[in-house]
Order: structure tokens, then C-alpha cells, then sequence
């Protein structure tokens, strides 16, 4: 599991730093926060797949969020991508995407859907494909929760910016415990498919007898599951600290230093004390600071000097830097 930093600007992309997108990798799927402009260039130079099972979040419609998207899907296109895409955001994400597909051409001749949510209905609108001028159905959210897989659920909440915007988080489901082979070999069990199994918590048929992998101690105790935030555009909120309770990595916007605090409460957005003091409050063990404004092209390294005074375990976002989840 790794995260990539793959733009950290805010608002103006600089030498240094494109727009807002961050990627999580997990297993053989793909997750994006956000879709800055030239995202397609930094996928490239990340050496991330373009053909791999993807989700894409989508925070709110400020142009720094979202304006890499459409690129990204014309591409999709041209590779003829076959791997499923489903991208989350608020409501009218499908009108935006839609009115590229009648005036540009945008085609998706690849698995798609696009997945609006309705805040205040608490409903996902679902649509399938770009042509559909009517969704393919509704989905009742309970607890938030706007995807659940085997392996992972993500989540939303409402923040506080200047527009309609969401926060995510990734949850990882409990991992199975450490796998024992020395102890499936006293058992007589070969190194199969069946290990895979046991590795996994099933109980197996062998040779007539049921073998349950945690009483037979070729598995150990489940493993807690990782869990990464990320905060989308905001000002300091109490929606944000319960969705990222107990984060192992908080991914915070950190758009101004702590001299300009009164212009970040008046834009909507955090300081890089915010951030720390979020991370804090939410009892996350790492954070990230991103959505660095273009105005601390030299002196970055003063918003990680003051988070740090209050949450040590911080790192200042940088272009195609890579945290690796263990």
C-alpha cells in the first residue's frame, strides 16, 4: 500500500509542484483524491498504470480539483482502457462530464460510472456510461459510507469551504494475521492453493478433517486495517476530526502559514497549524501537508517547521514523493 504525491500546489501550479491530486495505491487498484490539471503527465512519470481497476474522489468543483479529469478520461480512450472506473463527487459531477462529451467528443468506450452524492438526500446517484441523461439508479448512504468492497470501505463527509466540498476516507477492512507455513507443513498440508485459504481465514477440507487456521495456529490474530484521510479544501471542522479518527495518515491542505491565518479563515482554508492541530485532534499517527500556496515557492519549509512544533510526525508534500504504508 503507498501513497503518491501527485500534485501538492494550491490554486497555481509552479515549477515544482503541479495541482491538487494524490494517489493511493492498494494491492492492484488505483485510488485518486482529486484531479489536477496534467494529471496525465505526472501518472506518467509516477510509473502508475493507466489500465488498472480505478476510483476516483472528487472533493468540490474549484477548477485546481477537477480540471485534470476530462484529460485524464480522453486518454483512458485513446489506450482503449478496459479496467472498470467509477468516479465519486458531488452532485452535477455527471453534468460536468456530460456536456465534454457532447461538445468535445469525449468518449468512454471503457467500464464507467459516475457516482454523485447527494448530501443532503443522503443518496448516491448513480450513472452508467456518458450518454444517459437519466441515472441507472439510487442508493440509500448509511454512516457515510459510499463504497464497500472485501477489502476496504470509503467514506465521506461534508467540510467547510467556500463551495460544497467533501473529505474521504480510506478504511481498510481487519487483515488476516501473519501466515505460519512451518506450522501447515507439521500439518501436512502441501503449499497450494490451500494455504491460500488459510492465509485468508478459511477453514479447509483436508484429508476429512476441518482445519481452522487460527485454533491450529498457522494463522495469527487479524491484523487492524490502515486508514488514510483526506481533508479536501476546508477550514479546521468537527466533521472532519470524525472522520479521520485514528488515521494512520492524515492527507491535510495546508495553504497558508500561521501569519496568515485571517486570510485562510476568509478564503476557507487551513493553515499548516490547522492541519497539525487537526492531525492532533484526530489522533492520527502521520501527516501530510499539501495545497501548498505558489506564494511559499522558497520558504515551504516554514509551514513544516510550524506543524512540527505541534505534531512532530509531519511531512511537507512534494511532486512524485512516495509513502510506502507498511
Amino acid at each position: 500500500m503507498e501513497i503518491i504525491i501527485l500534485g501538492s500546489s494550491a490554486a497555481i501550479p509552479i515549477k515544482e509542484r503541479n495541482l491538487p491530486s494524490i494517489a493511493l495505491k492498494y494491492k492492484n487498484e488505483l485510488i485518486l483524491f482529486d484531479c489536477g490539471e496534467d494529471l496525465q503527465r505526472r501518472l506518467n512519470q509516477a510509473g502508475l498504470k493507466f489500465n488498472k481497476p480505478l476510483n476516483i474522489l472528487i472533493s468540490h468543483f474549484h477548477g485546481d480539483h477537477i480540471i485534470g479529469l476530462p484529460g485524464l478520461l480522453f486518454r483512458f480512450g485513446l489506450i482503449e482502457r478496459t479496467a472498470p472506473l467509477t468516479i465519486y463527487g458531488p452532485r452535477n459531477l455527471y453534468l460536468y462530464l456530460y456536456l465534454h462529451r457532447k461538445i468535445l467528443g469525449l468518449k468512454a468506450d471503457y467500464p464507467i460510472k459516475i457516482i454523485e452524492i447527494d448530501h443532503l438526500q443522503k443518496k448516491l446517484i448513480e450513472f452508467k456510461g456518458l450518454d444517459s441523461e437519466k441515472p441507472s439508479k439510487e442508493i440509500e448512504i448509511e454512516n457515510n459510507i459510499i463504497f464497500e468492497g472485501k477489502r476496504y470501505i470509503l467514506k465521506y463527509t461534508l467540510v467547510e469551504h467556500s463551495v460544497l466540498t467533501f473529505a474521504y476516507s480510506f478504511i481498510e477492512k481487519p487483515r488476516s494475521g501473519k501466515f505460519n507455513p512451518e506450522r501447515a507443513q507439521e500439518l501436512g498440508i502441501p503449499a497450494s492453493h490451500l494455504w491460500k485459504k488459510l492465509q485468508e481465514g478459511e477453514i479447509i477440507d483436508f484429508k476429512g478433517k476441518k482445519i481452522d487456521p487460527f485454533k491450529e495456529k498457522i494463522v495469527g490474530p487479524k491484523r487492524p486495517g490502515r486508514k488514510v484521510t483526506y481533508s479536501g479544501d476546508t477550514v479546521p471542522c468537527d466533521s472532519l476530526i470524525g472522520i479521520g479518527e485514528g488515521s494512520d495518515i492524515l492527507i491535510h491542505e495546508a495553504t497558508f502559514s500561521k501569519e496568515l491565518d485571517h486570510i485562510a479563515k476568509e478564503k476557507k482554508h487551513s493553515t499548516s497549524v490547522d492541519a497539525a492541530n487537526m492531525a492532533l485532534r484526530m489522533n492520527a499517527k502521520r501527516l501530510i501537508l499539501t495545497h501548498i500556496s505558489s506564494r511559499y515557492q522558497e520558504d515551504a519549509e516554514k509551514l513544516l517547521k510550524d506543524a512540527q512544533e505541534i505534531f512532530p510526525n509531519t511531512i511537507l508534500a512534494q511532486d512524485l514523493l512516495k509513502i510506502d504504508l507498511k
